[in-house]
């Protein structure tokens, strides 16, 4: 019973993760792990596939967006779980570049509580990325640490925390519409 409680959390996180950067109206997430996991997923260095919880991509740049969604009250396991997500971003990253094509990817970690504090400042930094590495050598497959790709991953990663009280600010999906037309980010 805990299990699909803490799925059903989860799965409600997902969707007001979604609906918050949607209304930013620069962002469109039209896949969650949870209805078309094929699009949220994304393969390491190593052949070991991760799945994020959304995906899509920003309007203006048409850059592609992977988002890690996590609905904790309490600190729980984010520190060790960002520093996987640091490792994956790079091993994805750094698996494009090897085959041949940087798709220019960046990942998001939107959470409602945030963790590590002391170094809350430079939890997307180069050195973070790179201990993030050490801790999961498993993600480079024997490759060596490429000094441009960390620079790359850096650059391309968001940390953003989601208070409850903020979903009184999201747009309902008729405003959303509204909004969309008159802006016209989506070139309608």
């Amino acid at each position: 019973m805990v299990a699909e409680t803490s799925h059903k959390e989860g799965e409600r996180g997902v969707l007001l993760a979604k609906q918050w950067l949607e209304s930013t109206t620069h962002i469109e997430l039209p896949f969650s792990v949870y209805e078309v996991p094929e699009q949220t997923s994304l393969v390491r260095l190593d052949g070991a596939i991760k799945r994020y919880d959304l995906s899509g991509h920003f309007l203006a740049t048409k850059r592609p967006l992977f988002v890690e969604v996590k609905k904790y009250s309490v600190v729980g396991r984010q520190p060790e779980e960002y520093t996987e997500y640091l490792a994956n971003a790079y091993s994805i990253t750094a698996r494009d570049i090897r085959d041949g094509i940087d798709r220019r990817r960046e990942f998001m970690w939107v959470t409602w509580h945030p963790f590590s504090q002391g170094k809350w400042v430079h939890l997307t930094s180069k050195q973070e990325i790179r201990d993030a590495l050490k801790t999961h050598p498993e993600v480079l497959d024997g490759a060596d640490v490429n000094s441009e790709i960390v620079d790359r991953v850096s650059e391309r990663l968001w940390l953003l925390v989601l208070n409850p009280c903020q979903e009184k600010l999201f747009l309902t999906r008729e405003e959303l519409y509204k909004v969309e037309q008159a802006l016209n980010r989506k070139g309608m």
